[in-house]
This record gives C-alpha cells, sequence and structure tokens, in this order.
C-alpha cells in the first residue's frame, strides 16, 4: 500500500513540473518583461526572494530596469516600480480580489462568489464610510469600554506581549456593532468569532507557500482544509453565527411588513444585505449573509490592528512626540468624546505621524494584481497575458529619494503638516491602501477608527518598548509585519 502512495506522489510532482515547464514555455507574448535569469528549475527565484527580498529585487531593478519578472513559489510575478505602478492601480484589465483569493481563499473558505471582494467592497462604501457619522459615539464608546477593560487602568506598569491580539480584542467589539447592529453589538460568541476568524485570516498571510512550488492549486486546497477541518471549523462558525442572527433577521422583516414605509431599518451591514435586490425575503439565505459578514471581518479589523501596531511602536520609541501628540489630543478631545468628523480631522500632527509610521512599515513587494482582461499592455509597450500576476515594488515608492529627500529611511513625524495630505488621500508616492480603481473602500473608516483609539491610548498611558527602540518589522514574502516587541502600558499621570 505504501509503495502505490509513494508512487503516485512520485507520479503526481512529475505532471505538476511538467504542468508549470510548460505554462513556463506557453505564456509569452510578443513583448512581455524580461523574466530574470535563474539556474534551479522549480527554485527558481524562490530561495533568493525568502532570503532577502529587498537586496533581491534591488539587484533585479538595477539589472532590468522598471520592471521585470521573477518566479517564486511555483508561479511568475511581474513586479513594477514607481514609474509604472499606476497603470496597473488604474486598469480594467486587472484585479486585486483574483489574486488575493489564491493567497488567502476567503471566497473558497465561505462558499461565496470568487469576486465577493467587489461586493464586500461595496458593502464597505455604503455602510462604514457612507455611514460613519452615525456610528462615531459608539465606535468611541467601544474603543473606550474596550480600552479599559482589556488593558486597565496601569496603576503599576503593564506589559503587554501580544498587543496584536490585544488590540483584535478591542477593535472587534465597534467592528461587530456595524456588521449585526445594536440588538446583537454585545454577544460574546459573535465578537469572539468575528475576531478569531479575522485573526486566523491575517495569519495566513504569514504563511510560507512552498506547497505552491508543486502546484498553487495545493497551496490554497492546504488553506481550505485548515479551515474545514482545523481549529478554526468554518462550518460550525457559520452554525454559531446563523443561529445568533436569524431571530434578529425574521424580527425585522415581520416589523417591515407590519409596518411598510413606515418602519426604520436599523443601519449596519445585515440590513444593507437584507436590501439587496433578488434578496427571498421569505426565505432568507442565512449562509449567504453569514458568509458575507465573516468576510468583511477581515477587511474590517486585520487592517486596523497592523496599522494601529504600527503606529504604537513608532509612538513607543519615539519620546520627542509624546508631549506635541498629547497637547493636541488634549486640544481637540479634552472629554474624550468625538461629536463629529471635523473635531478628528483637525487632529493633524496624529494623521501625519500615523501616516509617516505607515510609509516606513517595510513592505518590499505587495498589493498583487492578477490580469483578468485579455492582456495588460504598459505605456513603454511591455504586456502581460491574461492569467499573470502583477506585484508593485512599495519599496521604490514609499522610500524613494526623489520624493522624499536624500534619507528617505528616516522617520519624520511631522512630515506631511501642512502639506493637505492626510492618510486618507491615496497618491503616487503613497500607496499604503492601493490607489485609483483598487483603492481600499474602507479606508476612510478604518484610519479614523485608528485615530480615535491612539487618541484614547496617548491620553491615557505613557507608552514605551521594552527596548526603548523601534523594533525591525519582519518581512515574509515581501510583506511586513509588526514585531511582536512588548510594549510597557503605564497610567499617564496629569500635571
Amino acid at each position: 500500500m505504501n509503495n502505490i502512495l509513494n508512487t503516485l506522489a512520485v507520479g503526481f510532482c512529475i505532471l505538476a513540473i511538467f504542468y508549470i515547464v510548460n505554462k513556463l514555455r506557453n505564456r509569452k507574448l510578443v513583448n512581455e518583461p524580461p523574466l530574470v535569469y535563474y539556474k534551479y528549475p522549480i527554485i527558481g527565484h524562490t530561495w533568493d526572494y525568502c532570503a532577502d527580498v529587498d537586496k533581491f529585487l534591488l539587484k533585479c531593478k538595477q539589472e532590468y530596469g522598471e520592471i521585470f519578472s521573477i518566479y517564486v513559489y511555483g508561479s511568475v510575478i511581474t513586479v513594477v516600480g514607481k514609474e509604472l505602478c499606476y497603470e496597473v492601480f488604474n486598469s480594467r484589465d486587472v484585479s486585486f480580489s483574483a489574486a488575493f483569493e489564491e493567497k488567502v481563499p476567503v471566497a473558497r473558505i465561505l462558499g461565496l462568489p470568487l469576486d465577493y471582494m467587489s461586493f464586500a467592497a461595496e458593502i464597505s462604501k455604503n455602510v462604514f464610510t457612507a455611514q460613519m457619522h452615525l456610528f462615531l459615539e459608539k465606535t468611541q464608546q467601544s474603543l473606550y469600554s474596550g480600552v479599559n477593560e482589556i488593558i486597565g487602568e496601569c496603576d503599576e506598569p503593564k506589559i503587554i506581549h501580544d498587543l496584536r491580539q490585544v488590540l483584535f480584542s478591542i477593535v472587534s467589539r465597534p467592528v461587530t456593532t456595524i456588521l449585526v447592529g445594536d440588538s446583537l453589538c454585545h454577544d460574546n460568541d459573535l465578537i469572539n468569532i468575528f475576531m478569531n476568524f479575522s485573526n486566523e485570516l491575517y495569519k495566513l498571510l504569514k504563511v510560507p507557500e512552498s506547497l505552491g512550488l508543486i502546484h498553487p492549486w495545493i497551496f490554497q486546497q492546504s488553506l481550505i482544509m485548515r479551515f474545514r477541518f482545523g481549529r478554526c471549523k468554518i462550518k460550525k462558525l457559520q452554525e454559531i453565527v446563523i443561529e445568533k442572527i436569524k431571530p434578529e433577521i425574521e424580527e425585522r422583516l415581520r416589523q417591515e411588513r407590519k409596518f411598510g414605509n413606515n418602519w426604520k431599518p436599523p443601519v449596519d451591514c445585515i440590513q444593507y444585505l437584507l436590501s439587496q435586490p433578488g434578496v427571498d425575503k421569505e426565505n432568507p439565505d442565512y449562509v449567504w449573509i453569514s458568509g458575507y459578514l465573516l468576510a468583511i471581518t477581515f477587511a474590517s479589523m486585520s487592517t486596523t490592528v497592523s496599522s494601529t501596531t504600527n503606529f504604537l511602536l513608532d509612538f513607543a520609541s519615539r519620546p520627542e512626540y509624546w508631549d506635541d501628540l498629547l497637547e493636541e489630543q488634549e486640544k481637540f478631545n479634552p472629554n474624550d468624546k468625538l461629536t463629529d468628523l471635523d473635531q478628528i480631522s483637525k487632529m493633524e500632527k496624529l494623521d501625519s505621524f500615523l501616516k509617516e509610521a505607515l510609509r516606513l512599515t517595510g513592505n518590499v513587494c505587495n498589493l498583487i494584481h492578477r490580469v483578468t482582461g485579455s492582456e495588460l499592455k504598459f505605456s513603454n509597450g511591455y504586456q502581460l497575458p491574461r492569467g499573470s500576476n502583477v506585484g508593485i515594488y512599495l519599496k521604490n515608492v514609499h522610500y524613494d529619494d526623489e520624493r522624499y529627500g536624500p534619507d528617505p529611511n528616516k522617520f519624520d513625524g511631522y512630515r506631511y503638516l501642512g502639506k493637505e495630505s492626510p492618510t486618507s488621500k491615496v497618491s503616487r508616492d503613497f500607496l499604503h491602501f492601493g490607489m485609483g480603481r483598487h483603492a481600499c473602500p474602507g479606508r476612510i473608516f478604518a484610519i479614523n477608527e485608528i485615530k480615535m483609539l491612539s487618541s484614547i491610548l496617548i491620553k491615557k498611558y505613557k507608552i514605551t518598548t521594552k527596548s526603548k527602540k523601534r523594533p525591525s518589522n519582519f518581512i515574509i514574502s515581501g510583506v511586513s509585519f509588526p514585531n511582536p516587541e512588548p510594549l510597557i502600558f503605564e497610567k499617564r499621570v496629569k500635571a
């Protein structure tokens, strides 16, 4: 039996190798970008890319120019830098969601359409962003109670070892309110499910794509199996979500039938889903509703948590900014009660500091897009065929000395003051949230939430890194992840 299994495994690997070689041989168009030379079949550039992606891509750019292709983890990725990246972001022939699904197969895990991200973006735009003024007070109250409960008063210095998990616990509460409404927002089962599911998806970004060397499909299936049979069993999670939201939905539909146009529906994601054309209100698809609620948690929590973590690491290690930022918070948020978005927009020093922290996160190559049109044509004449992956050389943009001066690696917390360049504004020199057609639709809500949470933390605590320095982030496959160095929280004593 073992011999048969071994033979099948070897045979499968050989077929996979022939598939990859044939795929590479047949992908050529008339004028594709140059493929960087490599010695070893199958491995390609994977070793160099993983060992030091920054050094590797810099060398490739020096030798091949603004655009080139590399072969990593069994797939070809075309890398574009500062001169051509905006053509990717503005193209109708590429899709971020199609490429993201290969790395984090949310649609396959939840049984959603493969293009689920376009509808999720619509939900984010029409609920989280358009209705943000309605959620302002609830969000601040939820953040404040979360900070008090989870971090506490810190009369004695408190060392927080897992900052990311603490921030997930705090952020999950206001997000749950927007997802399911006031009646369910305090349900601890729902809060924990949304938090843990988002956290598990976030962890997938760190998973090495080693199985992709055999075939990308095998890597995808390994991730899907993790959610079907692992610790975070998606079927069980969805069953619990459905059990929680079903009575609420039934009551809403009953109220709608009873009062008709006189009924004032709540504003949240559940209601937005119910209001979609084609939804059968006599027999709601609870699997579809719960699937989208879970899918939205990743975008609405993970970006906020990772961005806030980077902000706090920079803030805690730069005491020269503490007094200034504290003074600004006391000026515009004196009573810990933000009544309108204008108050948040006036926190210009906080916004500039946050934007600089995000610029210098250390992302090297990210925001992979898939060519979904017949081909992608660049202004310099190069072409990419349908199915190609193209990544953005972010370090070439965010560390560009032509745009950021002779020392672009230097942190300047007030770099953007007086320049009408808020963190929410996407531009050719700041791509943390994408750009053009592919800009993150929920970034405005996320940034305001980060600033609200940061304002609370700055006013309430003295925060320092254990080493008294800014720890460097980790780079995995070109993507930066905040260093897990502990932070020390100490109750701020008012003068």
